[in-house]
């Protein structure tokens, strides 16, 4: 978030052990722990956009759900529905995942699952990007972004919908193992273009343009899919998605 100049606000919910190759563990934040943390940084630091990751429980899900009651859909909440690591390790538990949809979802202004994570929101194989989507917003969410790095060939297509307007966001795949963290980036740049006024469709382009010009300054550290460099977002043409905007 520091790339594009906002004060990101950490809300710890679990601790994990875990390197390039993989998570090892992870333990959870005591829910009275992590409700103490969410009534400081409200007391202080009240948020202008709030970005959620791993939750990790049930406990987790049920006190973030109870303490987005009060916004109302503003501040917008961006939720990255962290259900698997990078490198396949479990961080959502079965028992968290109906109060993910029921209980949090519905205050969402946009989700961003990734393809094995939309098969697990919808609770089946789907063939169709934009039909998966639209059984998404049926949750109550307000918009989704599905992404499209688990796909094969030469373009990385995430597709954008609210129900009313659509679009397709495409960019040449960027030949690297180097993608520890590639959703929580794009997410938290979501956030960050909507806390300084963006609108979401904008936010979705600057968010992109973003985690292309980081995916292209790999760390090149450790033995497994090392991190990426994290540097001021300079908004290079090149690293710009084309858009498409889908009509009925």
């Amino acid at each position: 978030m520091n790339a594009f100049g906002v004060h990101g606000c950490s809300v710890i919910t679990a601790v994990t052990a875990q390197n390039t190759l993989g998570v090892q563990t992870a333990e959870c934040i005591s829910p009275s722990l992590l409700r103490a943390q969410l009534q400081a940084l409200e007391a202080d630091l009240p948020p202008v956009a709030i970005k959620t990751g791993m939750l990790g429980s049930a406990e987790s899900c049920n006190v973030v759900a109870e303490f987005l009651e009060k916004f109302q859909g503003s501040p917008l909440l961006i939720c990255d529905p962290v259900l698997k690591s990078t490198s396949g390790a479990t961080l959502l538990d079965d028992n968290a995942l109906d109060i993910l949809i029921h209980g949090i979802l519905p205050k969402v202004g946009i989700l961003t699952p990734n393809l094995p994570e939309v098969e697990v929101l919808i609770g089946q194989d789907f063939q169709a990007t934009a039909a998966a989507a639209e059984r998404i917003l049926e949750t109550g969410a307000g918009s989704v972004l599905i992404k499209g790095g688990h796909t094969e060939g030469d373009e990385c297509r995430d597709y954008w919908t609210d129900g009313k307007q659509a679009m397709w966001l495409s960019s040449p795949r960027i030949d690297t193992k180097d993608t520890h963290g590639t959703g929580c980036i794009l997410s938290s740049a979501i956030a960050s273009a909507t806390a300084l006024g963006q609108s979401i469709p904008e936010a979705l382009i600057t968010a992109k343009t973003f985690l292309n010009q980081c995916l292209k300054s790999p760390s090149h550290v450790g033995s497994g899919q090392s991190p990426m460099r994290i540097d001021r977002f300079r908004n290079d043409p090149q690293d710009r998605p084309t858009i498409t905007v889908k009509t009925s």
